[in-house]
């Protein structure tokens, strides 16, 4: 990936001769540097005559030249901006008579890019006689009044561009013809003040002008572009010029930034998407995943890390594998990154597993041993980015099916950490290993105090570490209905024939729900997709107004694989499958006094789709009386109970009452009357009775025993066994039929055989029932070789 950016504000403050944007090249306007001889009173002048007469000669325009810094110099890096220019001594010795003129200019005055990462530069030129020459080199910076380290002569030819890998630029491992390697021919000559003959390659030249090593890889910082005939004058202090130059420029490298955050997502396995559908874009895994952390088991976890001043070692390391140049929106070889991760480049990427059982070890991620399929480095799309010219971002997509790029298969429920780091030591800074010439591209120096290894090489030292952390899971592989029994059948309502639930399952190829009736006269078959949506998932299903309580046979493919096969039962509620409603009961009931309540009865029904059973109970004046009766109905069946095994053991007057079943409530009055064939007698005996009247001394009512017993004060009431049964043990209920007559007589006689037999009092609990308490159970299912 390379970089062409026009830095406007950089140019007006570094040249204010310059103009914004690309610049036709044009010799006239530009000019042409010529050779200049020198007089003999130059070498007697001071710096500043010197200066005077290079400008005025046109030796040098009023952009700063190239300057050179000696080996092992430690030049202060300087945030890259505005700086005024410095003009240096050139003096211009007399260019051979086989140095012909060149034409030629750059496209912009100003080129603005990362340090560490590539750069494209555009330029023209034109030297039919001979070679063309790039001086890229530094100059004096006004608030140090240092020369910038002397970098390299790159052989150019007449093409419009050219991609500069800052990373590697002076060393050995450049991606230019730079003339300082024995593999490229240069024709360069460079001469003292006197235009005495000093060298005639980079490598003869003393150590002072720095052509012979460099101090670290290119620090941000700005630099002097030149487009020469390959002829330089070196000055008393190391100082390097060309003696002619068609254009300068300026080229400013930035310090790198870094994002402490990493982007976590998961997408699905690429191969359980269509044959012919995109499956290798970033779009492909935004459209088949989720942006979540929770990453379902044989899913990929997709990672994102962004970063500058890295780019420069990925593109060197993609072009020793030929896996072609590093552009936005491409997949690279994944080996690339684990080729920087080993280097000496201060990189360091680790994934690694934060809650291992007893005894198990740690699972890391091992990019080593990881192939094509385990593990994909994508390049983020240039609209990504704020700078879309420039590579920042990277992707890398993990498998985390079994057999894949961990030390240990994960397995639900392991937790992992990841971290994105680029090392740094405050007071320390990265060098190379050695002094040769050129440099080894990545062989850090380690054993002196001034460098480290894993130092990134692009940190000062004021610099530390920097890193970004993230985390993510595993989860099984599961679908979970909303609505189920406690045996595992899927309730769904008659109203919307929709199955509800949730997975974590990705968007997949294909997942069809197939419904199957055969019951009934008129059977029927329908599928319906199953769609998942951010960990939900529904399928819809016509119910042909299909009866509450229909079964259906349910089943669940993936494609042509069967997954999931269950009973699918029709109810009106979901919610309470099983509910027991009370459809009728009377709101008034009148009784005589020490009658029973058989007048007193209530239709029960079952409302939904399952056999329910329940409870129904009476309960009078807050519990003075009561009595219950066990329920147990198919669906939509409907019975009448009625409650004559209790007696209205009451005093006359009015009682409220309730009736209660599965959470439904009746509420009414019951109305006690005096026996009109009970005579009362007081205490005072005067004779006197009548219905319900005292009849005086020795007279006794209808009630009292024949031989004068106990008067009404002293009788005991009719005691009410539990459940409503009389206290010799039998029940005295009566359970009705639909159409709401007795089936037994108030008297207690039993039913006559032609007669349905009651279901009587039903004792507690009733056994285990197929919803309890309408709550229903959340159920799961054993799907893809796991279970929930």
């Amino acid at each position: 990936m390379t970089l062409e950016r026009d830095d406007t504000a950089d140019a007006r403050s570094m040249d204010p001769t310059v103009t914004d944007g690309d610049r036709p090249v044009d010799s006239a306007k530009r000019g042409r540097h010529r050779a200049v001889g020198p007089r003999p009173s130059q070498r007697q002048m001071t710096a500043a005559a010197l200066v005077a007469l290079v400008v005025l000669a046109g030796v040098v325009a009023t952009a700063p030249v190239a300057a050179g810094l000696a080996v092992g110099s430690s030049a202060s890096p300087v945030a890259a901006g505005p700086a005024a220019p410095v003009a240096v001594e050139a003096p211009g010795p007399v260019a051979p008579a086989d140095r012909p003129e060149i034409d030629g200019g750059f496209s912009r005055p100003t080129y603005t890019g990362v340090a560490g990462d590539p750069i494209e530069v555009r330029y023209t030129a034109s030297n039919s006689d001979g070679p063309t020459y790039l001086l890229i080199g530094g100059n004096r910076l006004s608030d140090t009044g240092q020369p910038v380290g002397f970098v390299d002569v790159v052989k150019v030819s007449n093409t419009s561009d050219l991609t500069i890998n800052t990373r590697t630029l002076g060393t050995d491992a450049t991606n230019v013809e730079s003339c300082g390697l024995d593999t490229t021919s240069c024709d360069l000559k460079f001469v003292d003040e006197d235009g005495n003959l000093v060298a005639e390659n980079l490598s003869a030249l003393p150590s002072a002008t720095g052509a012979g090593g460099l101090a670290r890889p290119l620090v941000p910082q700005r630099y002097r572009l030149a487009i020469t005939n390959g002829t330089f004058v070196v000055d008393n202090s190391g100082v390097v010029t060309p003696t002619a130059s068609a254009d300068q420029a300026d080229l400013v490298l930035e310090k790198p930034k870094f994002s402490e955050e990493i982007a976590v997502s998961t997408s699905i396995d690429p191969a359980a998407l269509e044959k012919n559908t995109d499956n290798q874009s970033l779009d492909s895994l935004r459209n088949n995943g989720l942006d979540r952390t929770a990453v379902t088991k044989g899913n990929r976890v997709v990672l994102g890390f962004e970063a500058t001043g890295i780019w420069g070692a990925l593109s060197h390391f993609a072009a020793e594998r030929d896996a072609g140049p590093i552009e936005a929106g491409q997949e690279v070889d994944p080996r690339v990154l684990t080729d920087l991760l080993t280097a000496n480049e201060g990189v360091s990427l680790r994934v690694r597993e934060t809650n291992p059982g007893r005894n198990e070890p740690r699972s890391t991620l091992d990019l080593s041993r990881a192939d094509v399929d385990d593990i994909r480095l994508l390049i983020a799309d240039a609209n990504e980015l704020e700078t879309p010219d420039t590579p920042g971002r990277f992707y890398l997509v993990v498998d985390t099916s079994d057999g894949g790029p961990f030390t240990q298969d994960p397995e639900p429920g392991d937790k992992f950490t990841v971290e994105f780091a680029l090392e740094g030591t405050e007071g320390k800074r990265y060098t190379f290993a050695d002094d040769s010439a050129p440099p080894a591209a990545f062989n850090a120096s380690s054993t002196t105090d001034n460098a480290v290894s894993q130092q990134f090489p692009y940190w000062g030292t004021d610099d530390g570490t920097v890193r970004a952390e993230a985390t993510f899971t595993v989860r099984e592989r599961f679908l979970r209905y909303d609505h189920v029994t406690d045996d595992g059948e899927i309730l769904v309502e008659a109203d919307n024939g929709r199955v509800t639930g949730t997975t974590s399952l990705l968007p997949v190829r294909e997942m069809t729900a197939t419904f199957v009736n055969d019951a009934g006269g008129a059977p029927f078959r329908t599928e319906s997709p199953l769609k998942i949506a951010d960990g939900n998932f529904t399928a819809d299903l016509d119910l042909n107004d299909t009866n509450l309580g229909t079964r259906l046979n349910y089943e669940l493919y993936e494609g042509s694989t069967l997954r999931d096969s269950r009973p699918v039962v029709v109810v009106s509620d979901a919610d309470n499958p099983d509910e027991l409603a009370i459809d009728d009961a009377p709101d008034n009931v009148t009784v005589t006094e020490g009658g029973n309540l058989s007048a007193l009865r209530a239709v029960a029904r079952n409302a939904g789709g399952l056999t329910g059973e329940g409870e129904l109970t009476l309960s009078v004046d807050n519990g003075s009386l009561g009595g219950s009766w066990g329920v147990r109905l198919a669906p939509d069946e409907s019975r009448t109970y009625d409650f004559a095994s209790v007696t209205a053991d009451l005093d006359p007057g009015q009682y409220p009452f309730t009736l209660r079943l599965d959470g439904d409530t009746h509420g009414g009055t019951l109305v006690v009357e005096r026996d009109p064939a009970t005579t009362t007698i007081d205490d005072e005996g005067d004779g006197s009775a009548d219905n319900g009247t005292n009849t005086g001394d020795g007279g006794a009512d209808n009630g009292t025993d024949a031989d004068g017993g106990s008067d009404g004060g002293d009788s005991e009431p009719n005691s009410t066994a539990p459940n409503g049964s009389d206290s010799d043990g039998d029940s005295n209920g009566t359970e009705i039929g639909d159409d709401g007559g007795s089936d037994e007589t108030s008297d207690g006689d039993a039913p006559g055989d032609d007669e349905p037999d009651s279901v009587g009092m039903l004792p507690l609990p009733f056994g285990t029932r197929e919803a309890f308490g309408g709550t229903v159970l959340v159920g799961a299912i054993h799907l893809l070789g796991h279970w929930v």
